[in-house]
């Protein structure tokens, strides 16, 4: 009698050891990043390509997607910041980002090689392209026919460089996970986003993270489709080979 009352023991601590190893494994995980948007209206342009006609290159149901707020504008503290867009799967030849300054003077022009496979990937201004306290438009295409430019899937935002030295200061020393706090508190949307795009590049196992960033995309303010917030996310030269050389696609450092 005496050896089974040790074996009842052991035998309920071994289910409630296996019933938390299961809780623990389906509980989903808390996101803590949140993001403070600030009040910039609505700025002109489309995060989803309006309809379209004639040829198609890009999968049925997929949708090339702008990662940006509601409003279309996307606030930075710096002068090369990384836009960010979900690519879907596509046979399209070529894709093209153009940045405009308020004055519709092309800034900036550069075309890729798309490789066909979707994800969400971030693309890199040169050094020195804006300049604070301008704003200035971009569109970003997926060219189905190089000769019939009419039949693009084009989305369209805007981006402004602010000053804010406070801010900066507080950066000066902060970890990688602090500044995407400060980022989110200040609600500069593309240095927050690019900032926590880099913390899962390096890494991709953290479930943590990953609950942040579609916790970030499905914010109020933001609100993108559940598609976008999941899709995997990708190595800029995976997706993208930049044609002539001339602009840099956002790499993990």
């Amino acid at each position: 009698m005496n050896n089974l009352l040790p074996r009842k023991f052991l035998s309920t601590a071994i289910s409630a050891i296996v019933g938390l190893t299961i809780l623990s494994s389906v509980v989903p995980v808390q996101a803590e990043v949140k993001i403070n948007l600030p009040n910039l209206g609505k700025g002109p342009g489309r995060r989803v390509p309006g309809g379209s006609r004639g040829i198609n290159c890009v999968a049925k149901n997929q949708y090339l997607t702008a990662i940006v707020p509601i409003s279309n504008i996307g606030l930075t503290t710096i002068a090369n910041p990384s836009l960010y867009f979900y690519i879907p799967d596509n046979k399209a030849p070529e894709v093209e980002l153009v940045v405009q300054d308020e004055n519709e003077q092309e800034v900036y022009k550069q075309k890729y090689k798309p490789s066909g496979n979707a994800g969400v990937v971030g693309v890199s201004l040169p050094d020195n392209t804006l300049a604070k306290g301008q704003k200035y438009r971009w569109n970003f295409s997926i060219i189905c026919n190089t000769q019939d430019r009419s039949l693009d899937k084009l989305v369209q935002g805007t981006i402004q460089r602010i000053d804010n030295p406070q801010l900066m200061s507080k950066l000066e020393n902060a970890s990688p996970q602090e500044r995407l706090k400060l980022y989110a508190e200040a609600g500069i949307w593309q240095d927050a986003l690019d900032t926590l795009a880099k913390l899962r590049y390096s890494r991709p196992q953290d479930s943590a993270l990953k609950a942040d960033w579609v916790s970030l995309l499905t914010t109020d303010g933001v609100k993108l489709d559940t598609q976008v917030a999941q899709a995997p996310l990708v190595q800029g030269q995976n997706v993208l080979q930049p044609i002539n050389q001339t602009s840099e696609v956002t790499t993990p450092q």
